[in-house]
């Protein structure tokens, strides 16, 4: 990096990512990074049997809601944010540029755990699959290998050819989803759809924080609209637009979708359903409304709708640490842009060689692909995502009614990034209190220690960082304040 340590990073028009991406295509690629068909599948279960049974929908209203309040306000600051730093740019606006650099590098690392996670998962489901319907045995984690290759490969080009797969990818599994939804209501009748779901009585029944806690967790990815804005049309309009539909488009989807799940099993079945086939209750769903051969298609679907997952959340990592580069923080090649793709091509394959060799030292270490890679990465970074959030709602808070007071409404200023704050950090709380049961097996007390020690780590580390620019090369530290 050439004279890195007092010249000011390159942030010229020539270094920017490009791209015509419109609202829809921004809203595919972040709520293919909610992978609606696996969040029913695997989540929707999980909601019912360690939430509060058949209220599912219900706390998929409330999350739906906590998304909006902290949208209103995150929106809201992109006024006055016009780069595509994301949550880095969003914290330091309000919290400064050392607390926004630690949260840009908890954010950029939380995302790495899921994406890792879901590759080892990918891999276990994909072996399993071949397995079972071809007789062909494939170890997990040279399918694993693969998909990492092609997510770099897919990374490594234009964001719209990324863009068109999710789209592909993302119709067909929520048109299953929708057509297994009317399937039920047909034979079932619009009066199975009871308001049961949505009592007080149910609302409070077994464990409604950890309830909707499982909810939240079905809209990560939903905020990194704002990582494309370098490579969106009229990005002032697109990426508001995009954010609200991606928000509202998700949490009515869910809603609907776990309303007609529950009633599909039953009111009185679903919960006893729930804890004896939490793997494969939706699938096993799937079979007694619409057959063998739309289980199947489930099944296949369900791997693209990982897959569609993976290659969303690598795009965002890789637009962190471009961003990243441009302002000097990690080195300067990483914020190149492919001359033909408009990519950052450097980026996304930094990104692929640390799933690629992350893979490789927890295969060597011995862990298993689904109750330790997946169940401890993907804690991790649910847990680094939560606190990212709730930084940010407090960033905005700061921002508006600490730094510049008189901008904006109430609503969106203070009541709405209020209202988001508590909801978020009552979810990060109860996901804390309940980390050895989430991670479960063997030692869980251990790892659940481990874990949270790890997200910790990555936030003092970027604060390091931080400090360590500031006091050594005030120039690149001074730099960041174009970030907001």
């Amino acid at each position: 990096m050439k004279n890195a340590a007092t010249s000011p990073p390159v942030t010229s028009a020539s270094t920017n990512l490009q791209g015509n991406l419109g609202v829809m295509s921004i809203v595919m690629m972040v709520v293919a990074a909610a992978a609606p068909l696996t969040v029913m599948a695997a989540n929707s279960p999980l909601i019912i049997a360690m939430g509060n049974g058949i209220a599912a929908p219900l706390d998929a209203a409330i999350a739906t809601f906590i998304m909006y309040l902290f949208t209103a306000g995150f929106i809201f600051m992109s006024r006055y944010v016009t780069n595509a730093g994301a949550f880095y740019a969003y914290i330091q606006k309000g919290l400064g540029r050392q607390v926004g650099l630690a949260s840009a590098t908890m954010a950029a690392a939380s995302y790495s755990f899921i994406v890792i996670a879901l590759e080892a998962y990918i891999g276990y489901t994909l072996s399993e699959l071949l397995h079972n319907a071809l007789g062909v045995f494939i170890p997990w984690w040279i399918l694993s290998i693969v998909v990492v290759m092609v997510v770099g490969l897919l990374g490594y080009r234009h964001i719209e050819m990324s863009s068109r797969f999710l789209g592909i990818a993302l119709v067909l599994e929520v048109g299953v989803v929708l057509l297994a939804d009317l399937v039920i209501v047909a034979t079932k009748g619009v009066s199975s759809l009871s308001t049961e779901p949505f009592t007080i009585h149910a609302a409070l029944s077994g464990s409604p924080g950890l309830g909707i806690m499982f909810a939240i967790y079905c809209f990560i990815g939903f905020e990194s609209t704002v990582i494309f804005r370098e490579e969106a049309r009229t990005p002032d309009v697109t990426i508001p637009r995009a954010t609200y539909t991606a928000v509202f488009g998700v949490g009515i989807f869910y809603v609907i979708s776990m309303w007609c799940e529950v009633a599909g099993v039953g009111l009185n079945s679903v919960v006893p359903m729930a804890n004896e086939h939490t793997g494969d209750m939706y699938l096993l769903l799937i079979h007694s409304y619409m057959g063998q051969v739309s289980e199947d298609i489930v099944n296949v679907l369900l791997i693209t709708s990982l897959f569609a997952c993976i290659l969303a959340l690598h795009n965002v990592v890789v637009r962190y640490q471009y961003i990243m580069s441009r302002y000097g923080v990690l080195p300067a090649g990483m914020s190149s842009v492919h001359a033909d793709y408009s990519s950052p091509h450097v980026s996304s394959f930094v990104q692929t060689c640390t799933s690629f060799v992350g893979l490789l030292i927890l295969l060597a270490i011995g862990l298993d692909p689904v109750t330790q890679i997946y169940a401890w990465g993907a804690t991790a970074g649910t847990l680094g995502y939560m606190a990212i959030l709730s930084l940010t709602c407090i960033s905005v808070l700061v921002f508006f009614n600490v730094r510049n007071k008189g901008l904006g409404t109430v609503w969106h200023t203070l009541i709405a990034p209020i209202g988001g704050l508590v909801g978020l950090l009552a979810c990060l709380w109860i996901a804390i209190a309940n980390l050895p049961a989430l991670i479960g097996g063997d030692n869980a007390a251990i790892a659940a220690w481990a874990i949270g020690f790890l997200v910790i780590v990555t936030f003092i580390s970027g604060y390091a960082l931080a400090s360590h620019m500031k006091s050594r090369y005030p120039r690149r530290f001074e730099a960041l304040r174009e970030l907001a």
